[in-house]
């Protein structure tokens, strides 16, 4: 399951990377999202939206979880 969570991740990131006119760069699970994407908070915050909308899951109801990698982000989907 862990896989296809990490996998739906980098889709959506790359999805948002195109909508906001970035190249796509190489993503892996240890690719930290912020400094390695060129994504802004803004970005971030997108990419969150459109996992809460592809899951129906919010990660986050009972509170922020820190995070910054793609692994540990889809970690959050995963639990």
């Amino acid at each position: 399951m862990k896989n296809t969570s990490v996998e739906m991740v980098k889709e959506v990131i790359l999805e948002v990377m195109a909508e906001n006119g970035l190249n796509p760069v190489p993503l892996e699970g240890e690719t930290h999202i912020l400094r390695d994407t060129g994504l802004d908070s803004l970005g971030l915050a997108i990419v969150v939206v459109k996992l809460e909308e592809k899951t129906n899951k919010d990660p986050f109801e009972a509170g922020f979880v820190t995070f910054n990698t793609i692994d540990e982000l889809a970690a959050l989907y995963d639990a």
